[in-house]
């Protein structure tokens, strides 16, 4: 396997008013062709501040800003610098890029708006989410990050637990620490007995040279993860089981590292999604008769829910006729869902907003299965996220 690096514990932290300006040439001269075909004229160019110029940069796709690095040290500087590539995230029209997937075998499914094929060598395994343009796997107890722009991953060391289980026992979080301007890796290890889970380990890598897990000493409730996460402004949301095998929803402060399990409402879904910034658990007939009724609850506080809110959604005008029961995924895009048929679980049938109750119109579906470099039976979990970063890393 080629050897690539991350570089975020270099570039972290690298702010506007820290970067060094380099000692540039105020004289630059550029030789200018006139339509006459006459011999070229010289022209002096004034340097441009380097604030005007991040300005220009941000407006470029990634993958001309990849190639702009060679242009000279103080692009590379600007373009590598975390304050760049968070302000490259931030720019308008990147809400317009979103990165699904699932188990691909028809021509129905799920890339939306994905320009080129990805080809990164090397990876492989089971996708545990992606996260502003960088993509969480797992093969066996490996974990591996890759970024889908610049085509670079590395392979995190082994994570060590006191509990040693098999692979199956293992599940992997990615998340973001907005106020250390850190990205972390959760790794959560369980032991069953009598089909009850009666021990759980938990570790955190954060992503930076020197890169190893330690273990979080907070006293948690054994539980086990069964449900991808989402992350809201700094904490990650996912369900799991407890001993008692009751579901929960489980919280995960990226900043300071605490878990908290919270109760769902009685009769409560256990479909996550997020609905106006703020989690909320979900139910549903999945049998088709007309319209779809869908119930959800949100979490207004810790551990205080709503209400129920119901929704209808259109799908008796949908172009195809979805036999049998149907299955219905939630986002992490504030109020969008997404209707799938289980009796042909290959196929996206339609993307809904709560807000309107309507379906999204202009959704651009590929094959994902041909832009992946490796043969996974294992993408049958919904992934939506931005997906173009900037972001150079090393370890």
């Amino acid at each position: 396997m080629v050897g690539l690096s991350f570089r975020i514990a270099v570039v972290k932290g690298l702010t506007k008013k820290k970067m060094k300006r380099s000692k540039l040439k105020r004289n630059r001269k550029v030789l200018l062709h006139k339509p006459d075909s006459k011999p070229p004229v010289a022209v002096d160019l004034p340097e441009l501040p380097e604030d005007v110029l991040m300005q220009i940069l941000a407006r470029l796709p990634a993958n001309l800003l990849m190639q702009f690095k060679c242009v000279s040290s103080l692009w590379y500087s600007i373009i590598s610098s975390s304050y760049f590539a968070n302000h490259f995230l931030d720019r308008d029209g990147h809400g317009d890029y979103a990165l699904l997937s699932q188990l691909i075998t028809n021509l129905k499914a799920t890339v939306f708006q994905l320009e080129e094929y990805v080809t990164i060598p090397g990876m492989g395994g089971c996708l545990v989410n992606p996260l502003e343009g960088l993509m969480c796997c797992r093969i066996g107890r490996s974990v591996r990050i890759c970024n889908l722009t610049t085509k670079q991953h590395v392979e995190l060391p082994i994570v060590v637990s006191n509990i040693l289980g098999d692979d199956s026992n293992m599940w992997n979080h990615f998340g973001y620490d907005p106020i250390q301007e850190e990205y972390k890796v959760i790794s959560l290890t369980w032991e069953m007995a009598q089909e009850r889970v009666v021990r759980s380990d938990h570790h955190v890598l954060v992503l930076g040279p020197g890169a190893s897990w330690r273990r979080v000493t907070q006293s948690v409730a054994p539980h086990r993860p069964c449900s991808q996460g989402i992350s809201m402004d700094g904490v990650l949301y996912y369900g799991a089981w407890t001993g008692e095998n009751t579901f929960v929803v489980v919280s995960f402060n990226m900043s300071s590292e605490k878990f908290n399990l919270i109760k769902l409402p009685l009769h409560a879904g256990t479909n996550l999604m997020n609905y106006r910034g703020k989690l909320a658990v979900f139910d549903y007939s999945p049998h088709l008769a007309s319209d779809l009724r869908l119930d959800l609850w949100v979490l207004e506080d810790v551990s205080q829910w709503s209400n129920k809110k119901t929704f209808v959604l259109p799908i008796s005008n949908i172009d195809v006729i979805i036999p049998g029961e149907l299955s219905v995924k939630g986002t992490s895009r504030e109020g969008m869902v997404m209707v799938f048929s289980k009796t042909d679980y290959c196929s996206l049938h339609l993307i809904c907003d709560l807000y309107t109750c309507k379906k999204i119109e202009g959704v651009i579906l590929s094959k994902l299965r041909e832009r992946l470099p490796f043969e996974t039976e294992s993408l049958h979990t919904t992934y939506w996220d931005d997906f173009e970063s900037i972001m150079y890393l090393e370890i």
